[in-house]
């Protein structure tokens, strides 16, 4: 998201009533938080469909808005008054991210699908020096080499190696990559949007939701959810997908936006930690070798927020 800064997250002209700067910043980091969560609260409801959870998930978002805009006599009509664009930018930038990672986390070890799904400010990074007039630096270079190291080690260090693909977790390897590719996309379109509301993601994800419910039928059985699985979709609609997005948008409208960058990087960390305490994984050489390989190439590709110079760079450029 570390494009954003350009448009969609740039600093607003000052106002009175304008929330400081680091109220932004401590809101934003509520979702860096939250993100860490998603992957961990998905392993208990294993056998529910993806596009079905899709549907009762991103749904949620619209729901809690809805009472409030209710509430405050707000006309419903006029906000789906958007460019087309914003519509599918928003709409299936987040959508496809979440198909990635939830078929991911069903087909591979779940400490994996998070590194590897997380990677994307790596591909960032790179994208961004490459395609915004800026040059691709050793420490860019180097730093998307160690995370692409990661991944590799991965799916390397799998206890029965390669060739244990034959039980289609190949799949789960490219899904993962994918998402991690779809998050980067979406961050890269989302920098030409113009200035929209906050509250504008619960209608992309109520276009989300029913995208998904028109795919479900014609690929996978509908499960009836028991209590857990009904405590999974309201836990992961209510944090992962209405509190992270109303918070990362907030964050990146009102808050310091580099630092919020800077502590993306820490969420596959904190996201393996939290697999491994629950028990839905275990700590290998190999997932212990990832993190350092991941989240530090992703530290050193970001060199540039870190030195006053990078800084004056970036702001120029």
């Amino acid at each position: 998201m570390a494009d954003q800064v350009a448009t969609l997250a740039a600093p607003l002209p000052p106002r009175a009533g304008r929330p400081s700067p680091l109220r932004g910043t401590l809101v934003g980091t509520i979702a860096v938080v939250v993100w860490a969560t998603g992957g961990p609260v998905i392993t208990f409801a294993p056998g529910i469909p993806p596009f079905q959870l899709i549907a009762m998930t991103f749904v949620v978002f619209f729901l809690v808005l809805l009472p409030v805009w209710l509430a405050r006599g707000e006309p419903i009509a006029p906000k789906f008054a958007m460019p087309a664009k914003v519509w599918i930018i928003g709409t299936l930038g987040p959508w496809g991210y979440t198909v990635f990672f939830f078929h991911s986390y069903q087909l591979i070890p779940p400490v994996h699908a998070s590194l590897i799904l997380m990677s994307w400010p790596i591909v960032l990074l790179v994208a961004n020096a490459a395609f915004r007039g800026r040059r691709i630096r050793w420490w860019h270079a180097l730093g998307a080499a160690a995370g692409f190291l990661g991944a590799a080690v991965l799916v390397v260090g799998r206890n029965d190696g390669i060739a244990g693909f034959a039980d289609g977790s190949l799949w789960g390897y490219l899904m993962a990559a994918a998402g991690a590719l779809t998050f980067c996309a979406y961050s890269f379109a989302r920098s030409s949007w113009p200035q929209v509301p906050t509250d504008a993601g619960a209608l992309f994800c109520l276009a989300g939701a029913g995208l998904a419910l028109l795919i479900h039928p014609f690929v996978e059985e509908t499960v009836m959810p028991d209590a857990t699985g009904w405590a999974v979709i309201a836990c992961f609609g209510l944090l992962s997908v209405t509190l992270s997005l109303y918070t990362w948008d907030y964050g990146m409208k009102y808050g310091q936006v580099r630092a919020l960058v800077s502590l993306t990087y820490l969420t596959p960390l904190m996201t393996t930690f939290i697999l491994i305490a629950i028990g839905a994984d275990t700590l290998t050489t190999a997932v212990a070798a990832a993190c350092v390989l991941i989240v530090g190439g992703a530290f050193l590709g970001s060199k540039d927020m870190f030195t006053r110079a990078g800084r004056a760079a970036a702001e120029t450029s």
